[in-house]
């Protein structure tokens, strides 16, 4: 009888452990996608971006960085916006995404900003809507309202979990309510929103921090693979470059073929062709690219990079130190995000070009950023990884992997640019569809 009953017993527990699992796993998920999703797009279109957007998003960084910088809580500074530049703004930050649009209204009762994210096909609704409602104060940031689907959440309420979460991000005590309270008004004159705010006591020290926080968490996942294995591709790379040193300029595809070929060796003794390949991608983008690029893979000391420090003007692709760096970094780019936002870095680094004292907005620069995203994409496919490998001494014949820039304009100032369309045009567009048929045409991407 005892037996029967922890036998029952048993069972009880076992059936109420699956029906919980069942509720927190998929009945509390599938009833909070309803709640959010929307069968309609609150943002169908976003707005178009350009040149001033690129500018004004760079110099309000810096300049933001700066003033919170400065250490005096006494110090205030003011950043003027109009309507189009923060949808602008918007706009290039999102514009990787693509599945997100978002759009911002200033009025002088309130700024309301509204974002749509284009979610998998369900039951409930192809959208997820998000709208918040900023209301113009000299007290400092008022949020009225935000809402999320048909969840509704007080202003007071959603600003205490962005808090929650910036305490919890930046280092610091109460740092992130720090940062929001920095916010001295929010108002309205004329269209144009007027952003004040004050420099914060101790900001250099917890960004410090907080990045020492994220190299402890780097090291601890390994998000970018193996920083030991990057390391044996990187002196591979060196030990190379050792034996063409001073021997005048050296294309960028024999650096290729070096790390590539080593790849295919491992290979072949049973290593993942996909890791391997991942690992000599960054090794070579800090190589062949910025020792930067170790901040977020923690693979090399400072004795190494003393030891072995190219000079770089005599790494070239298509003859040019220029294509060299975006190619590289956008493959590296890749590697650390996804192939869209890897290229509106590239966009955004041009339009930025383009503006006045600039080098110019150049497709044959952007024809670089798409060949290194196109190169990194084959190298970390499942089915691409071996060919890439198998094709690595090809890979000194430039024509192998990288377009011609034959007939691409470059140098184009921020007034022609912006008078032809911009990046939204269909002159920008017939350039790079251009590229991309270059590229599609490679070698390196026949049979695949």
């Amino acid at each position: 009888m005892a037996r029967v009953q922890q036998k029952t017993g048993f069972i009880k527990i076992l059936f109420t452990g699956i029906a919980i699992a069942i509720l927190v796993f998929i009945v509390i998920p599938l009833m909070f996608l309803a709640f959010i999703s929307d069968s309609h797009a609150l943002v169908e279109q976003a707005a178009p971006v350009d040149t001033n957007s690129a500018i004004k998003a760079k110099r309000a960084a810096k300049r933001l960085y700066k003033d919170l910088m400065a250490g005096n809580s006494d110090q205030r500074s003011t950043m003027t916006f109009t309507e189009d530049e923060i949808n602008g703004i918007v706009a290039l930050g999102t514009r990787g995404v693509t599945s997100l649009k978002g759009r911002v209204n200033v009025t002088p009762l309130a700024i309301l900003g509204a974002f749509t994210l284009n979610i998998p096909d369900n039951p409930f609704g192809q959208y997820i809507n998000l709208t918040t409602t900023i209301v113009p104060s000299s007290k400092g940031l008022v949020v009225d309202n935000v809402s999320v689907g048909s969840i509704d959440i007080s202003g007071n309420l959603a600003l205490s979990l962005v808090e929650i979460v910036l305490n919890k991000v930046i280092a610091g005590d109460t740092f992130g309510t720090k940062l929001t309270n920095a916010i001295d008004s929010i108002e309205v004159d004329n269209s144009k929103l007027i952003f004040a705010y004050h420099s914060i006591p101790g900001f250099r020290n917890a960004i410090d921090s907080t990045k020492e926080r994220i190299k402890d968490v780097r090291d601890d996942l390994a998000l970018l693979g193996d920083p030991k294995l990057v390391r044996v591709y990187y002196e591979r790379i060196c030990k190379f470059h050792s034996k063409i040193d001073g021997f005048g300029q050296a294309s960028v595809g024999y650096y290729l073929d070096t790390a590539f070929s080593f790849a295919e060796k491992r290979s072949y003794m049973g290593k993942g062709p996909v890791e391997e390949n991942r690992a000599a991608l960054m090794a070579l983008a800090i190589f062949l690219g910025s020792a930067n690029f170790d901040s977020v893979v923690g693979a090399l000391d400072e004795k190494t990079l003393a030891t072995c420090q190219p000079r770089n003007s005599q790494m070239v692709l298509a003859n040019r130190n220029d294509l060299r760096l975006h190619f590289i970094f956008s493959a590296a780019l890749k590697i650390i995000s996804d192939s869209g936002i890897s290229f509106v870095i590239g966009e955004y680094k041009e339009l930025l070009d383009s503006q006045q004292g600039g080098s110019g907005f150049s497709f044959a620069d952007l024809a670089a950023d798409r060949a290194g995203i196109r190169f990194a994409e084959l190298a970390l496919d499942e089915n691409g990884a071996l060919r890439l490998q198998q094709m690595a001494s090809e890979l000194r014949q430039e024509k192998t992997f990288f377009p011609s820039i034959a007939e691409l304009p470059e140098g184009i100032s921020q007034q022609v640019f912006d008078k032809r369309g911009g990046i939204e045009s269909d002159y920008y567009k017939q350039y790079l569809t251009t590229i991309n048929q270059r590229i599609d045409g490679l070698a390196l991407y026949q049979d695949i």
